[in-house]
């Protein structure tokens, strides 16, 4: 192999390097933050890792959400946001009006971005 080939495979395949990190990044991007790393605590449920009791969850996070729990309000968005998007922009603000962090840049992050149809 010449080195004039060599060079030119290294070339291409440092494009096609750029080329995968570029395709993940842009995808990264465009989902929803999981909720994995988001919620802390001794009795946390995750989603989808014991679905029979999603719905006993979602109603758990729900109550502490009205009663004004900061933590289940952000949950709550990041919960409503895969499928009512204004919904999740409520329980958002909720969480942002409290000072949440989070919120506030999930918020931003949703207002930059247009909504999916």
């Amino acid at each position: 192999m010449t080195v004039k080939r060599l060079t030119f495979c290294a070339v291409l395949f440092l494009l096609f390097l750029l080329g995968v990190t570029w395709f993940w990044r842009q995808l990264y991007d465009t989902r929803a933050p999981s909720l994995r790393g988001q919620v802390q605590g001794e009795n946390v449920h995750i989603y989808g890792e014991s679905p029979q009791h999603d719905a006993a969850v979602n109603r758990a996070w729900l109550e502490e959400a009205k009663r004004g729990n900061v933590d289940a309000q952000y949950t709550m968005g990041l919960i409503m946001e895969q499928s009512d998007r204004k919904e999740a922009l409520r329980w958002y603000e909720a969480a942002a009006a409290q000072g949440y962090p989070a919120a506030i840049e999930r918020l931003e992050q949703l207002r930059a971005k247009p909504a999916r149809r």
